[in-house]
């Protein structure tokens, strides 16, 4: 299979928003997104100045997408990983590999110096971003109050 990792620009805002409702919507998330909450999330991320939006795409296909926003930490800049999701019917195939390396890669040039992200702690996903030199920091822990 050959794709191509480019910026994700307007005109595959709809289907970066398919990858993401359908990569959602299957097991460990098992979230419901419309598409139109989808386009809205992609969208807010494309228009925040500084952020990274990433595409792999097979002609103009949309397969996978990575969305993060730079930020600034007393140790200097980073990027925080916001989403990565690619279609359940092309997962394994290295486009999430491939986008990982991406936004590493345009980290590093953008003078950042990590990468961080948030994920499930059991299942597949561990050890997926184990495999991609990601590791889980234990000082650290998510807090979360429904209002």
């Amino acid at each position: 299979m050959s794709f191509r990792i480019e910026r994700l620009e307007l005109e595959h805002i709809e289907g970066g928003a398919r990858v993401l409702a359908s990569a959602y919507a299957q097991p460990p998330w098992n979230e419901d997104w419309s598409l139109d909450a989808a386009i809205e999330n992609l969208t807010y991320v494309i228009e925040t100045p500084r952020s990274l939006a990433l595409a792999a795409l097979d002609k103009d296909q949309v397969l996978g997408i990575a969305l993060g926003t730079r930020q600034r930490r007393p140790a200097g800049p980073v990027i925080y990983l916001d989403e990565l999701s690619v279609l359940p019917d092309r997962q394994g195939m290295g486009i999430g590999r491939a986008l990982l390396a991406s936004v590493c890669e345009t980290a590093k040039s953008e003078g950042c110096k990590s990468v961080w992200l948030i994920s499930q702690r059991d299942g597949v996903l561990p050890g997926f971003y184990a495999n991609n030199g990601f590791r889980m920091n234990t000082d650290l822990a998510l807090y979360a109050r429904v209002c």
